[in-house]
């Protein structure tokens, strides 16, 4: 069975998706440490501000530790339906899932202030162009 331009690019990016989320899940550990010490830190014991950052730098590591786990199962995914079109299904719910919380980064960034929407429109773009590479790849199965 010969492999589909789709598959080789879905291939590429499963790859960078699998790397992105080593570093997303070592910056969430990261910053969970941080936090850690924060915590136990008498200064920010009494002072409500930098309770306040301390819990924002938690909520932050989850939501990076959820995006690293979203993205490596995501480039898990790609590199089976890569070796095999029968197999894009969990690749496809995946990559709905990027696109939803692509947007949702997106509409984030525009409410708080417009800082990384170029980034988040960049992160949009690769989550809708891999939902149509999984979709060409499971037409392509039938």
């Amino acid at each position: 069975m010969e492999v589909s331009k789709s598959q080789k690019i879905v291939k590429v990016l499963g790859i960078l998706d699998i790397i992105a989320a080593v570093l997303c899940i070592i910056a969430a550990v990261g910053m969970f440490g941080v936090s850690g010490v924060g915590m136990v830190n008498e200064e920010i014991a009494t002072n409500s501000d930098m309770q306040q950052g301390v819990a924002i730098f938690i909520v932050m590591g989850i939501i990076v530790l959820a995006s690293g786990v979203v993205d490596l199962l995501e480039g898990i995914f790609a590199l089976r339906a890569a070796k095999d079109a029968s197999k894009v299904k969990p690749l496809w719910i995946f990559a709905i899932i990027g696109v939803v919380l692509g947007v949702m980064a997106l509409l984030t960034g525009i409410v708080n202030g417009g800082e990384n929407v170029l980034s988040n429109v960049f992160t949009l773009v690769i989550n809708c162009f891999m939902f149509y590479l999984a979709n060409n790849i499971k037409k392509q199965a039938k």
